[in-house]
C-alpha cells in the first residue's frame, strides 16, 4: 500500500512540476484574395493563443506520459489591443519529432448566411507561424456577397503579463518589426 501511495504520489507531482503554458500572439497578413473586398497585404485583426498543457498517462496509447492541452482559448484584438474571445467548432493539438501544430476549423451556415473558417499554428522547432482561409457569403438586400481568402502570419511567444495586457495592434506590430 505505501508503494502504490508513493506512486501515485510521484505521479501527481510529474504532473505539476511539467505542466507547461504557452501564449502567442499572431499577426495574420492577407496573401490571396479569390472573391470579395479583402486587399492583398492588409493585415486582420491578430490572433491570440493561451494553451496549458500537462502530462498524463493512456496506456491504451503508450508506457509513457503524453502532452495534452488542458485548457485552450483563442482570442482576436481590436485595434486598441483589447481581446475578444473567439471560438472555432474543432481543435486538434498534435507534436511530432519537435514539431507542435493547433488545427482549428469552424463553420456555420444558415438559409443566408455561410462561413468557413481554418486556423493553422504551427511550430518547426525554430518558430511559430499561422496561417488560415476564410470564406464566407451572405444575401444582402437580394444581392450576394462573398469573400474568400487566405492568409499567413509570423506568432510571437508572449509572456503571461503582454498577454493579460495587450498592446494595440499597431504598437505590437511596430515592437516586433
Amino acid at each position: 500500500m505505501k508503494k502504490l501511495c508513493l506512486l501515485f504520489f510521484f505521479l501527481t507531482l510529474t504532473n505539476t512540476v511539467s505542466s507547461e503554458e504557452l501564449y502567442l500572439r499572431c499577426i495574420p497578413k492577407v496573401t490571396e484574395v479569390r472573391e470579395g473586398y479583402a486587399k492583398k497585404g492588409s493585415i486582420l485583426a491578430h490572433r491570440i493563443l493561451y494553451a496549458k498543457f500537462k502530462m498524463e498517462f493512456d496506456l491504451t496509447k503508450s508506457d509513457e506520459p503524453q502532452k495534452t492541452v488542458s485548457k485552450l482559448k483563442l482570442y482576436l484584438t481590436n485595434a486598441k489591443g483589447k481581446k475578444d474571445k473567439f471560438s472555432m467548432d474543432t481543435a486538434y493539438y498534435s507534436e511530432r519529432s519537435g514539431a507542435r501544430s493547433f488545427d482549428f476549423e469552424d463553420q456555420y451556415e444558415t438559409e443566408t448566411f455561410r462561413f468557413f473558417n481554418t486556423l493553422n499554428i504551427n511550430f518547426d522547432g525554430g518558430t511559430w507561424v499561422s496561417s488560415g482561409n476564410i470564406d464566407m457569403a451572405q444575401v444582402e438586400n437580394n444581392k450576394l456577397n462573398k469573400d474568400n481568402f487566405s492568409w499567413f502570419g509570423k506568432c510571437y511567444e508572449l509572456t503571461k503579463k503582454q498577454f493579460k495586457n495587450p498592446l494595440p495592434n499597431d504598437d505590437f506590430y511596430d515592437f516586433v518589426n
